[in-house]
C-alpha cells in the first residue's frame, strides 16, 4: 500500500473543500476581501440551494458584477441577433428529417409547432429547448435573481463583459456550426436531457472541476473563442475592480476551474484564492 488511510483522508477533505461555487479573493492592496461565484442561467430550485449564503456575501460588498450587466441589455438588438437573414427561413437550412424530429420535440416540449419559429436562427431553437427541460420551479433565473437582489439592497451593478462583446460572440456562431448542433441534439434527445441533468448534479454539489470538464468539452471547436479568451477578458477585468472596491462578481460556473480558468488566472495576477464553505 502506498499511501497511509490518514493521508488518503487528508487528500478526499482537500479535494472536498475545493468543492466550491463561491471563492474568496484577497489582495494585499485591498483590506476588504471580493469574492467570485459560479452562477447558471436556470430557473430550477437546485440551483438555488446555496443562495442564502451568497447573498451574505453580496451584501458584505460595495459592487455588484455579473457577466453582463442587465440594465445594459438591449432586448431588440438581442432578438434581431437571434433572426434569420431576411430571405431565410429554418425549414430551408435543415433537411426535411432534422426539421420534422426537431417539431415533433418542440410541441412535446414548448407546446407550439416549430413554424412559429421559422424566422429564428437554430442555436435560439437549441436555447429554449436547453431551457424547457429544466425545471422552472423560481421566477426568474439565477443569475438573474442574484442581480435583482444587488439593485434591491443599492449595490453598484457592473458588468464584466459589455452587451456588445457576448453580442459579437454570438456572432461567431457560424451557421453551419449551429445546423450541426441542432442536427446532433434531435438524433441524440435523450443523451442531450442526461448530460444536462449531470450538468445539474455537478453544479448542485459544486464540482466546479466536473462543471468545467463538461463545458469545456461541450464547447468543442468554440472552446478558445467562448472559454479560455474570456476567462483572460473575465481575470484581467475581475482583477482591475477589485483593485478598487470589495466586489461580489458572478460568472458561469464553467468559468472557475481548470488551467487556464478565472480563479488559476486570478492567482497569477496575485491574488489570494480560497474556497468558502456554501451550507444550504
Amino acid at each position: 500500500m502506498l499511501f497511509s488511510s490518514g493521508f488518503c483522508l487528508i487528500l478526499t477533505r482537500m479535494k472536498k473543500k475545493k468543492k466550491s461555487l463561491l471563492w474568496k479573493i484577497e489582495n494585499s492592496k485591498n483590506e476588504a476581501p471580493s469574492y467570485v461565484f459560479g452562477t447558471m442561467h436556470v430557473r430550477d430550485q437546485r440551483a438555488f440551494k446555496f443562495k442564502k449564503v451568497v447573498e451574505e456575501k453580496i451584501l458584505e460588498c460595495d459592487a455588484y458584477a455579473a457577466e453582463i450587466d442587465l440594465n445594459e441589455v438591449d432586448h431588440m438588438s438581442m432578438a434581431d441577433s437571434m433572426d434569420l437573414p431576411e430571405n431565410q427561413l429554418l425549414s430551408d437550412i435543415l433537411k426535411p428529417k432534422i426539421y420534422k424530429k426537431i417539431d415533433k420535440i418542440f410541441k412535446k416540449i414548448i407546446g407550439v409547432p416549430l413554424l412559429h419559429f421559422e424566422h429564428s436562427q437554430p442555436i435560439l431553437i437549441s436555447n429554449i429547448l436547453t431551457e424547457r427541460l429544466l425545471s422552472a420551479d423560481m421566477p426568474l433565473s439565477l443569475d438573474a435573481t442574484l442581480y435583482e437582489f444587488a439593485v434591491e439592497n443599492k449595490k453598484i451593478t457592473l458588468g464584466i463583459e459589455s452587451f456588445e462583446e457576448q453580442l459579437k460572440i454570438l456572432s461567431k456562431f457560424s451557421m453551419d456550426f449551429q445546423v450541426k448542433s441542432l442536427h446532433w441534439m434531435a438524433k441524440n434527445f435523450k443523451k442531450y436531457r442526461k448530460q444536462l441533468m449531470k450538468m445539474t448534479a455537478y453544479y448542485e454539489t459544486a464540482d466546479i472541476q466536473k462543471l468545467y470538464q463538461a463545458t469545456k468539452k461541450n464547447t468543442k471547436g468554440l472552446r478558445k473563442i467562448l472559454l479560455y479568451d474570456r476567462n483572460l477578458i473575465m481575470a484581467e477585468r475581475i482583477t482591475a475592480l477589485a483593485k478598487e472596491q470589495s466586489i461580489f462578481v458572478a460568472i458561469g460556473a464553467g468559468h472557475l476551474a481548470g488551467q487556464k480558468g478565472v480563479l488559476r488566472l486570478l492567482k497569477r495576477e496575485g491574488f489570494k484564492v480560497r474556497p468558502i464553505l456554501l451550507k444550504e
